[in-house]
């Protein structure tokens, strides 16, 4: 499999429940026992991500590039959270999705993510030369 495997419309779930390592005050924000938008961001990204494992060989990888999204409520510990993605755009290497989500069935996110398709060993020396 490979890049040219993707197509836009490909769509992708995540199902979690919150536990408490999620949590904005997990995240150094005290006494703040809901999901952190950090944490919420890394579930869009994996979401995303999750949906082209499927194309990708041995080498190859996708790595965040923006994040553009809208934390619109509160999930608490215990709550099931679902983070839903489609891929709306191929442009080169860059891969655009859209993404929608829900706590409890209620708005929880919406926005775009981005990454870009790599080739891991490339791509982890140049970063290191660059240190």
């Amino acid at each position: 499999m490979a890049l040219t495997d993707l197509k836009p419309g490909i769509k992708g779930r995540l199902e979690l429940v919150v536990d408490d390592s999620h949590t904005a005050h997990a995240l150094g924000y005290e006494g703040v026992h809901v999901l952190g938008t950090p944490t919420l961001t890394l579930f869009c990204e994996r979401c995303a991500g999750q949906s082209i494992a499927f194309a990708k060989g041995p080498r190859d990888s996708s790595v965040g590039l923006h994040n553009d999204i809208w934390h619109l409520g509160a999930a608490r510990p215990g709550d099931c959270v679902v983070i839903e993605s489609t891929l709306t755009a191929i442009d080169g290497r860059k891969l655009t999705f859209e993404l929608t989500g829900t706590v409890n069935g209620k708005p929880l996110v919406k926005g775009i993510h981005e990454q870009v398709w790599v080739d891991l060993e490339r791509f982890l020396t140049r970063g290191s030369e660059k240190t």
